[in-house]
């Protein structure tokens, strides 16, 4: 079982690295939050079978998702420009911000999906981070 997890672990680092994830950093956090999202939405499934609720949790978790590869992948390019790297950055997260927008409009309004389940998928994202921030504080102590 392990074995299995290393080697899925290794073919989705280099999936990411292969796709433009060269930060080893910023490649943990989307590669986290795919885990994250696509376990709990898995499990929850599960668990829940193909409810409403659960259906909306995995929407959320793959909204987030994409919403954190593509800002990941977007800062990642911009943090190398030296002038005119803010104007680019602001239309990007705009832009990702209305695409959001519609497609929780859409989620709600068109497929009346529970509005919580939604908000817990989207919630991934933050768990994400605060575990990823909570192991990379133990590892700077350590270092210490």
């Amino acid at each position: 079982m392990i074995q299995g997890a290393t080697r899925i672990n290794g073919w989705l680092e280099t999936a990411l690295y292969r796709r433009g994830f060269v930060q080893i950093e910023v490649r943990k956090l989307v590669r986290n939050q795919i885990y994250l999202a696509g376990l709990s939405s898995v499990l929850l499934g599960a668990a829940m079978g193909l409810s409403p609720w659960a259906l909306s949790y995995a929407a959320g978790a793959l909204l987030i998702t994409l919403g954190l590869w593509s800002l990941a992948k977007v800062v990642q390019q911009l943090i190398h420009v030296r002038k005119g790297g803010v104007v680019p950055l602001l239309i990007f997260f705009y832009l990702r911000l209305l695409f959001a927008g519609l497609a929780l409009y859409a989620l709600i309004v068109w497929f009346s999906a529970p509005v919580t389940g939604l908000l817990a998928g989207l919630s991934t994202v933050l768990a994400n981070a605060a575990l990823w921030g909570a192991v990379s504080f133990r590892q700077k102590a350590k270092e210490a």
